[in-house]
């Protein structure tokens, strides 16, 4: 009995650290954005932690990086999606709960 509820949190565990989360990389209504190639450079960098429930199927956090390009006035971005050591951590001791989640970070330089 024991060893099957051992069995069943660490499945549950590691549930939680492979989830799927979706971000929408999109721009501000009515802006004109342009992405940055990998190795332009970029004058600022912004991150925010999305989070989910049902292991990264609903969002309960905005999970679109219009917000934060308009917020920040950037008119030239790059976005890359990642799983820091606070993601995984969290993940995996959260991924029982169904919580989930990982970090956008978003570079961008003012444009004119």
């Amino acid at each position: 009995m024991k060893r099957g509820l051992m069995l069943v949190l660490a499945a549950a565990m590691f549930i939680g650290t492979i989830g799927c989360g979706t971000v929408l990389v999109n721009a501000p209504p009515n802006s004109n954005v342009r992405l940055l190639a990998e190795l332009e450079p970029a004058q600022s960098k912004v991150t925010m932690k999305n989070w989910y429930v049902l292991w990264g199927l609903v969002p309960i956090t905005p999970n679109a990086t219009n917000d934060m390009i308009a917020k920040h006035g950037l008119k030239q971005v790059r976005v890359k999606t990642y799983f820091g050591v606070m993601d995984v951590l969290i993940n995996a001791v959260l991924g029982a709960l169904s919580l989930y989640t990982n970090t956008v970070e978003i570079e961008g330089n003012l444009g004119k």
